[in-house]
């Protein structure tokens, strides 16, 4: 009788819930077909977007193959053609323990800008460099030297070329006025060398600096180390040439070599030769001035090392550099005032070395020995008293410290301090300069 019971309990409900769960499980199939249609739809539309992607694709690269194969005209933003322009500025103070007036640089006849700039207060000498390329194939660099000369501005071209770009096989040609690439030195302008005044062998043989009018041809050899080979070609036109000289009055070869040694030491090598062929040449610009015609020669060997932990040289670095030059002439002076002439023979030579050490970020210490020697066949001392040549002393030498301050890259402030037995007397020299950049500066080179 039990059993009956529950059997009729448990059918009645079953009989009651089976229409629940089947309305239930109708409710979950509907929304299972409707979850498929709407991915369905949406699987379909982005197969449409893929599709017209793909095709985009395509012909967006057809066109890029057509322009690549399609010259077109170079076209330039407004201002491609306006030059960058730089604008340093070089005042110092200096102070002698003897005149300026009186400085003479024994062996060596001084020319150009080789003397003592004046004591005290001065605004130095000014560059404004305005460079841009030209186009596709060149570009263009003028450098003009403003300076201060009893009063009156005197302006100078330093430098205005124009060189080439992108000839291929490491080729460069620069055509113009510039900086002879003889010694490492001498193509920096006065703002970027480590010490206030110029070495003794760049006074005493360029009145500071060699510049060519002419041609330079240099070559990159593609080798893992630096080698580049080169040579100019120029007028003659400036000191130790002759400025009344027309056609090629002078050419110079040189060979440049150079690397890393692991990651925090770098070195470059460089030698050079110079050679003239002056007439009338002036020595001398006293009252009775001597003319020089013969053979000038000049070789230099140049040699750098730079060290900076791992290669970073912002926290501390240092700089090894030297120059050694001889300069060989031989010919005749000649004074047309006294009508006396005699043949001269002589040698010129020595260098410098200089160590900086940056031993603090913005902070820099130097030192620089300069060390020169002369020989010379026997001369009248007339001739070569009004030849500017003083013998009084046979081993000119001179010991300089610097310091300086460098707040940024473009700006320095440094003191200098020379002892100087280059002359008849002793003399003692500072000098207080700052340097400053306005404008847009290229880095220098190594």
């Amino acid at each position: 009788m039990k059993n009956t019971v529950r059997f009729i309990f448990a059918g009645a409900v079953f009989a009651f819930i089976t229409p629940v769960f089947a309305d239930e499980i109708s409710e979950i199939k509907a929304e299972l077909a409707q979850m498929r249609s709407e991915y369905e739809q949406r699987i379909q539309q982005l197969e449409q977007r893929l599709a017209k992607a793909e095709a985009a694709n395509k012909e967006v690269a057809s066109e890029v193959a057509i322009v690549k194969n399609t010259p077109v005209p170079k076209t330039h933003r407004i201002n491609d053609f306006n030059p960058a322009i730089s604008l340093v500025l070089n005042g110092q103070y200096n102070h002698y323990s003897e005149s300026p007036d009186n400085y003479v640089l024994s062996g060596y006849s001084l020319q150009n800008e080789a003397g003592l700039v004046p004591q005290g207060f001065s605004l130095g000498e000014s560059e404004i460099t305005l460079s841009a390329s030209v186009d596709q194939l060149f570009s263009g660099q003028a450098t003009f030297a403003l300076a201060d000369e009893d009063g009156n501005v005197d302006i100078g071209i330093e430098e205005a070329f124009i060189e080439t770009l992108g000839l291929g096989y490491g080729a460069t040609v620069r055509a113009g006025r510039f900086f002879s690439p003889i010694g490492y030195l001498n193509e920096r302008h006065a703002h970027a060398w480590n010490f206030s005044d110029a070495p003794l062998i760049y006074r005493g043989l360029f009145g500071d600096q060699l510049t060519t009018d002419g041609v330079k041809l240099s070559f990159v050899l593609p080798t893992d180390q630096l080698i580049e080979i080169g040579g100019t070609i120029g007028s003659g036109g400036h000191y130790p040439g002759n400025s009344g000289h027309r056609g090629i009055g002078d050419w110079l070869i040189f060979a440049k070599t150079g690397g890393d040694i692991g990651i925090s030491h770098s070195w470059q090598a460089g030698v050079s030769h110079w050679e003239s062929s002056p007439k009338d040449r002036a020595f001398g610009n006293g009252n009775n001035p001597v003319s020089f015609s013969g053979d000038t020669n000049i070789s230099n060997l140049s040699l750098i090392y730079k060290w900076a932990p791992n290669g970073n040289p912002t926290q501390q670095n240092f700089t090894l550099q030297s120059d050694f030059f001889y300069q060989h002439e031989n010919g005749q002076l000649f004074n047309s005032d006294t009508s006396m002439g005699a043949a001269y023979n002589a040698q010129h030579y020595g260098g410098y070395i200089e160590g900086i050490y940056q031993f603090i970020p913005h902070w820099r210490a130097g030192l620089r020995y300069d060390h020169l020697g002369s020989s010379f066949t026997r001369l009248s001392n007339t001739l070569l008293s009004d030849a500017n040549f003083d013998l009084t002393n046979t081993n000119p030498r001179r010991y300089s410290f610097m310091l300086e301050w460098l707040p940024s890259e473009f700006s320095r402030i440094r003191a200098q301090v020379n002892y100087d037995q280059s002359s008849r007397i002793d003399d003692t020299q500072f000098f207080l300069q700052y340097t400053v950049n306005i404008g847009t500066h290229g880095a220098h080179s190594y």
